[in-house]
This record gives C-alpha cells, sequence and structure tokens, in this order.
C-alpha cells in the first residue's frame, strides 16, 4: 500500500512538472508555426484602415469640400472620354467590396528596394516576408447576396465601417514579435533594444470592388466573391499600373495593387517591434475614402466605361484603362501603455484643410502618407504618438481639389517625451 501510494506521489509530481514546463511556443516561436488560431496571438492587434486621416476621418457627407460628391475626372479631348453619369450616386452611397488576401511585413531592408523587383521567386519571398496574416478577409459596405456570403458571415459589414470610420478594421493574424535579435546581434548593429525594426508592410488586394460602373450607360456586371455583381467593377486591375504604363514595362513592374506596398526608411522608427510581453497596435492603412473619382476609359469595343476609381493625385488618367500609383500605403506600431496623445488648437474647420503628423527628419509631406492625420477641426484629436520628436503640418487639398493635401501651409515641432506615459499634449497650429 506504502509503495502504490509512494508511485501515485510520483505521478502526480511528474504531471505537474510537465504541465509547467516551458515549451518553444511559451518562448515565443510560435510565429515559425503554421497558423492555427488567433488565440495564439496575445499581444498584437492589426488594424486596417481606408482613410488618409488616422482619427477621426471627415463623414462621407463631409467629403468634396461638404457637398458628398464623388470627384469627377476631367472630360474631353484628350482626357478622359466624355462620362455616362445615369443617377451618379454620392460617395457614401456607393457599395464598396474588399478580398483581402492577406497582410505581410519584412525587416530586409536591401532586399525590398525598388518596389520588390529584387523578388524573383517564391523561395526569395519566403525569405523576404512575415507572413503575420495570411487569413483572407472579406469586406463589404453592403451585402451582394441574398443568401450567406463571405462578408457576412465574417462581420465584414462591420468590419467595413471601421475601416472607413477611423476605428479601423481587425484583421486576423499571428505575432511575428519572437523574432527578435540576440543579445549578440542587438550589440554588433548598435540596436538599444531587444526585438526587430520591420521595414515594408504589404496588403495583397484580390479584389476591391466599386458598385457604380456603366459600359456605354448600361451597368457593368461582374464578379465579386464569386457571385455576381450589377453595376460593379474591379479597379484592382485598373490600379495596378501608372496610367501610360507599356505591356512591355508591366513585366518588370511589380503591380501596385498586389501588394500595396509601404516602405520605411531606415531613419523612421514606427515599425520597431520591442521584445517582451506589451501589447501593440500594428495600424496598416491606405487613402480611399477621402479620394473617390469617376473616371472613364475607351474599351476595345470602342465604348466608354464609367467608374468610380481613385483621384488623379498624383499621375494624371487622361482615358487609359490604367489609372494607377494614386494609392498609397502607411503603417506604425503603437504602444499603447506608453503611447500619449495630442490636442491641436488652431482648427479652422475647413474641409480642404488636414493636420499631419511626421518624424522629424522626414522632409516630404506631399507624396507620402503623413504618420498621423486628422482633420483641421477645431479640438482636433490624434490618439497615439510613441515618444519621440515630430513635426506637425498644416496641409491643404488646394491646387487641384480631388481629396487630397498637395499644399503645405505652415508647420511646427513637437516632443513626446519617454514618461510619464499616456499623457496629453496640446499643441497650437493655425490652421488653415
Amino acid at each position: 500500500m506504502k509503495f502504490s501510494s509512494l508511485k501515485l506521489l510520483v505521478l502526480f509530481f511528474n504531471v505537474l512538472i510537465f504541465i509547467h514546463c516551458k515549451t518553444k511556443l511559451d518562448l515565443g516561436e510560435e510565429s515559425k508555426l503554421p497558423v492555427i488560431s488567433t488565440l495564439f496571438n496575445h499581444r498584437m492587434l492589426l488594424l486596417l484602415k481606408g482613410t488618409y486621416a488616422t482619427d477621426n476621418p471627415l463623414d462621407w457627407a463631409e467629403l468634396n469640400n461638404g457637398t458628398g460628391n464623388l470627384y469627377v475626372d476631367a472630360q474631353g479631348e484628350g482626357l478622359d472620354p466624355t462620362m455616362t453619369l445615369v443617377n451618379q450616386p454620392k460617395a457614401g452611397n456607393v457599395p464598396i467590396f474588399l478580398d483581402i488576401g492577406e497582410v505581410r511585413i519584412s525587416s530586409k531592408y536591401l532586399k525590398g528596394l525598388n518596389e520588390l523587383t529584387q523578388i524573383r521567386d517564391t523561395v526569395d519571398s519566403n525569405k523576404f516576408w512575415d507572413y503575420i496574416a495570411p487569413n483572407r478577409q472579406v469586406f463589404c459596405t453592403v451585402t451582394y447576396s441574398f443568401d450567406n456570403n463571405t462578408c457576412t458571415e465574417s462581420n465584414g459589414i462591420l468590419k467595413a465601417s471601421d475601416f472607413f470610420n477611423g476605428i479601423g478594421a481587425q484583421f486576423p493574424s499571428n505575432d511575428p514579435s519572437s523574432q527578435t535579435e540576440s543579445w549578440e546581434s542587438a550589440l554588433i548593429t548598435g540596436q538599444p533594444w531587444l526585438g526587430r525594426q520591420y521595414y515594408y508592410a504589404a496588403i495583397y488586394f484580390r479584389s476591391l470592388v466599386t458598385g457604380y460602373a456603366l459600359d456605354a450607360g448600361i451597368p457593368v456586371t461582374g464578379r465579386f466573391d464569386n457571385r455576381p455583381i450589377v453595376n460593379g467593377l474591379n479597379i484592382v486591375p485598373r490600379n495596378n499600373y501608372v496610367a501610360g504604363t507599356t505591356s512591355a514595362a508591366k513585366s518588370s513592374i511589380v503591380p501596385k495593387m498586389f501588394p500595396a506596398l509601404y516602405t520605411q526608411l531606415p531613419t523612421q522608427a514606427d515599425m520597431q517591434i520591442r521584445d517582451g510581453f506589451d501589447p501593440y497596435i500594428l495600424e496598416v492603412r491606405i487613402n480611399l475614402k477621402e479620394n473617390l473619382m469617376l473616371h472613364s476609359y475607351l474599351t476595345s469595343r470602342s465604348t466608354v466605361v464609367t467608374y468610380v476609381g481613385v483621384s488623379d493625385i498624383f499621375f494624371d488618367h487622361k482615358g487609359e484603362g490604367d489609372a494607377g500609383g494614386n494609392i498609397l500605403t502607411r503603417a506604425r506600431v503603437i504602444y499603447p501603455e506608453t503611447a500619449s496623445s495630442l490636442t491641436i488648437s488652431g482648427g479652422g474647420n475647413s474641409l480642404l484643410h488636414y493636420y499631419g503628423i511626421f518624424r522629424s527628419q522626414e522632409t516630404e509631406f506631399i507624396n507620402v502618407l503623413p504618420l498621423a492625420a486628422t482633420p483641421a477641426k477645431q479640438g482636433a484629436k490624434i490618439k497615439y504618438l510613441n515618444p519621440g520628436t515630430y513635426k506637425a503640418v498644416c496641409l491643404g487639398d488646394l491646387t487641384k481639389q480631388d481629396g487630397y493635401p498637395d499644399t503645405v501651409v505652415r508647420e511646427t515641432t513637437f516632443n513626446i517625451p519617454e514618461y510619464p506615459f499616456r499623457q496629453t499634449y496640446n499643441i497650437d497650429l493655425t490652421c488653415p
């Protein structure tokens, strides 16, 4: 009896030791394993935003200087063919359907230069990217079938709302933060923290359908999520290449929507994922909501297609089938436990002006998305800023009104200190 009791006691202690034994998962190597469940991710929240502004973007009715109208590209000889604008909707009434294959990030700076043209095959791709969010997500502003579909089954209507209202759509992801440099590597490279610096973020768009498209005045019939869509056009092919790109040149160019790529310079510090247990947000956004514009092009059948695309921010579209190069991406890592808020005095409530927040070493304010931004209204506020020195810039959509700020009005420099945490700081910047 005593011997049996002893064996049971030994077995009991072995079970306890096994339960508390540290595995590779416990030690933070889960991101190297297949993603079975988002429950593995306890640190990172991945948010996607479809807005120029990170905080409190304009309402749909405030777009286009308060009219709520879609922008219309220039029409006429040498420009877009004359459009068919029957029953033209307001911007907020255009159905939008997004099918996003995945989101990736990468820490290999040199390999990603020249817009990923060095990535030649699957082997290169697998070495370059960290596959943090490989689970396809479907968002839709309205449903597209009477029965269940991928969007409604995955709460995609609410996610589409969050994608456009500044909250951000949650995207299931695994946590890349376990892929840290060693102490030895950190010392050799002069890195003052354990963790990893990422330089690239990419959103892979399978499809982006805007629900207003006419071919010779007749509603266009397309497909989304393998369902028929009436009066809708997938604009991903339209935005993959800059207008005027030749067929020969396309063979050596990575399509701009597969992926929509963000490249961070080494001097910036907003994609650092630190080692440890403190939670963080990876925010990735594109300028879509504020920049919806009607375009047209001539088909091979000599008919004119009118559709809702993205405004001619950087590259003019003059009736070509391609209209790309005008969607920008920016990513940042936020640590809510230590980040502070910023209030900005001086906003004049102009619907044509924004406050853009940039790192102090940044000198380009127009051809990139700001690190953070909000409309220049009274009581303007930025919710999260990590410690550091920044520039606040008053930007105006003045030279060519198309929803994208193209003019620097004035700027000021400010600092968010390391301590104390979670404070609210105020600066004054008259805008406009």
